[in-house]
């Protein structure tokens, strides 16, 4: 039995993680991941969200049974590298986002930073990348992603104590975009489901485009981004949607001038 779901409801994919008891990731979480990247890109799919199938878990962290064999010369075998699978599931050009439904330390955190979006549900969760506990650093991009969302020092900080913080702390950070009240029906899938569907009804082609921006974006801005910028934003106006959304604004416009 496979440890991840794939449910399309209306142009999103769900996939959610089912590793019982443990809740733990291993190297078919990914290789499973792997299989599914080709459906993730048909033009079907038009946002993605990735949740977890238990109550206090979204991953609980990366197979410590699967490490501890590593280091004898065994574990399981991969298709691909994890940083991989990873960076080709972030950039895809369309929204992905994570809904974290519990806690999630080590690997399962590196999982949901490398999200466009990340929802959880607030409660007695704890986030953060303990690794250097085990002698081991975040080898799934980790050490990588943290750094850009929170900056270097807060970090170096975070992992090298290390620490597992709160939902909450978390929202503060940036790390989480939304964390729903640990008192309200809602779940984070509930409101990721939410934001995914805007995002899909929205026009694809801008979507993408707005998704490489961002995700390319250097400081300090560079010329050869704004010209990145320009061109696709000429690209974006080629399009018949384009046009007729624009048209269709700039009528109602001219109406309300009486022009």
């Amino acid at each position: 039995m496979g440890q991840l779901s794939l449910d399309l409801r209306d142009g999103v994919a769900v996939i959610t993680f089912s590793n019982p008891p443990l809740q733990v990731m291993t190297p078919s979480t990914m290789n499973e991941l792997n299989r599914m990247l080709p459906q993730l890109r048909s033009d079907e799919v038009r946002a993605i969200v990735f949740t977890g199938s238990d109550a206090t878990y979204f991953i609980r962290h990366f197979s410590v049974e699967e490490l501890d064999e590593n280091t004898r010369g065994g574990g399981g075998g991969w298709d691909r590298p994890m940083a991989e699978i990873l960076y080709e599931l972030e950039h895809l050009p369309k929204p992905f986002i994570c809904a974290l439904n519990g806690s999630a330390a080590g690997g399962g955190l590196e999982f949901a930073l490398a999200a466009d979006i990340r929802v959880a549900k607030d409660g007695p969760f704890r986030f953060g990348l303990p690794e250097v506990s085990v002698g081991i650093l975040p080898g799934g991009g980790g050490t990588q992603r943290l750094t850009a969302i929170v900056g270097r020092g807060r970090a170096l900080e975070m992992m090298l104590r290390p620490r597992l913080v709160s939902a909450q702390e978390m929202l503060q950070l940036g790390v989480f975009q939304e964390v729903v009240p640990a008192d309200s029906p809602e779940t984070a899938l509930d409101r990721a489901l939410v934001i995914a569907r805007e995002i899909a009804g929205r026009p694809a082609r801008a979507v993408a485009h707005i998704k490489r921006l961002v995700r390319e974006a250097v400081s300090p801005v560079t010329m050869d981004m704004l010209k990145l910028e320009g061109r696709l934003f000429a690209d974006l106006m080629q399009q018949p949607e384009t046009q007729a959304l624009l048209k269709g604004v700039a009528d109602q416009h001219r109406a309300e001038r009486g022009g």
